[in-house]
């Protein structure tokens, strides 16, 4: 009797065991992921070759568990605009300069790539912890190296490091929709903080603007969300304050970042240089020589990286970039990812959802839109991550496929 019982566990032994194995290769593929993105962030060794051959190793890895991988909408748009700026060599003056496009955008590809599988055919719960345990590992060591945000570090890269908090900002709270989790809420909160600290304005009115967008278009949504989490974030918030208040140094941090954004909406209402920033006028000049300079080949673009061969420097300006060296091709090829992304939302609005992922995935592609005006973003590996991350899970629920199927995989959300 005893062996029969043996024999007919068995199989569901081996199933668990097999699954549980599985995720947590999940979990180790994905927080390589997280922590080597957050890693190419601050450490120049890592640069975005490397960082794209171990994008690439994780993706094989990938392969070998589930031989399977997605190309969606925006991949395909952003690999068509990695072949037309390939194309675009053909009239690019200086082939070597264009590299420092180039090279980024096969490691975007990349990322697109691995970062659409894990979220579409591993188990997202072991994803998700595996990205956020990766970006907090890497943000550890960052702040073990530099001492920020008790310090700020010779030459500090502060849009670098606000792109990196952003991310794992993001990855807390769309882990916190299917967990619900006061922790994550917390780690959620201290991300922001350590945006705010980064004094990056256009970071800082980047979240601001993506989260007011998010609270009207999903007004409901954000009234529950609130009422459900305000004692939470009153403990929380305490708590931070209080952490705050107590080290002078975190509280400078966290002033200057405060002042820097209230100077970035002077600059806004002015649309000039004000007491304390002196950037505007050289990026309204940068701005208005790309667009003089789109005119003259407004449909093909100059060539890669055209516009740091004439000028010595970028327009720090993703529109501007795009339109003065790949025209507008190149432009409505990347902002269709973003059109792509929207239309998913809407193809979702008309389920109806308590999770809050989609106000989360709206607000920070407003967030992205804005930095995208003062900020190179055509190649950022932590946007190529979003975008890949909320395509899939977006995906996932408006095609609804049977639980049942997919439970056997590891997929299913349990």
């Amino acid at each position: 009797m005893s062996k029969a019982l043996a024999a007919q566990g068995s199989p569901h032994s081996y199933r668990y065991l097999n699954r549980l194995l599985g995720r947590v290769g999940s979990f180790g593929i994905s927080a390589v992921a997280g922590f080597a993105l957050t890693l190419a962030s601050f450490w120049e060794s890592l640069n975005s070759a490397r960082l794209g051959a171990v994008i690439i190793v994780l993706f094989l890895l990938h392969l070998l568990r589930y031989p399977r991988f997605r190309f969606d909408r925006e991949a395909a748009l952003y690999a068509t605009l990695v072949v037309y700026m390939l194309i675009s060599l053909l009239w690019t003056d200086n082939v070597r300069l264009a590299m420092n496009t180039l090279v980024p955008a096969v490691a975007f590809v990349s990322i697109l790539f691995l970062f659409s599988a894990l979220a579409t055919y591993h188990n997202l719960h072991s994803v998700l912890a595996g990205v956020l345990c990766g970006v907090i590992l890497g943000s550890s060591i960052y702040s073990k190296i530099s001492r920020f945000p008790f310090a700020y570090p010779v030459d500090f890269s502060y849009n670098a490091i606000a792109g990196m908090y952003l991310f794992g900002l993001f990855i807390a709270l769309l882990f916190g929709c299917y967990r619900r989790s006061k922790l994550l809420l917390f780690v959620a909160l201290l991300f922001f903080m350590l945006v705010l600290a980064t004094t990056s304005i256009k970071f800082n009115l980047g979240i601001a603007l993506g989260g007011i967008s998010a609270g009207v278009i999903y007004f409901k949504h954000f009234l529950k969300s609130l009422g459900r989490n305000v004692f939470p974030l009153m403990v929380f918030g305490g708590a931070l304050i209080f952490a705050v208040a107590s080290s002078g140094e975190l509280r400078r941090s966290v002033e200057s970042g405060i002042d820097r954004a209230l100077l970035g909406i002077q600059v806004l209402q002015a649309r000039e240089n004000v007491p304390g920033y002196s950037a505007f006028g050289s990026r309204a000049r940068w701005q208005r020589d790309g667009l003089e300079g789109w005119v003259e080949n407004p449909l093909f673009g100059h060539g890669v990286e055209a516009f740091r061969d004439r000028y010595g420097i970028t327009s720090h300006s993703t529109p501007i970039d795009l339109l003065y060296n790949s025209g507008l091709i190149g432009f409505f090829l990347f902002y269709a990812i973003l059109v792509s992304l929207m239309w998913r939302l809407f193809q979702w609005s008309r389920r109806e959802t308590e999770d809050g992922i989609h106000a989360l995935i709206f607000g920070t592609a407003a967030c992205y839109l804005f930095i995208s005006l003062s900020a190179p973003l055509h190649y950022s590996a932590f946007f190529a991550a979003f975008i890949a991350m909320s395509a899939a899970v977006l995906n996932r629920r408006v095609a609804v496929p049977d639980a049942n199927a997919r439970a056997d995989s590891g997929t299913v959300n349990e």
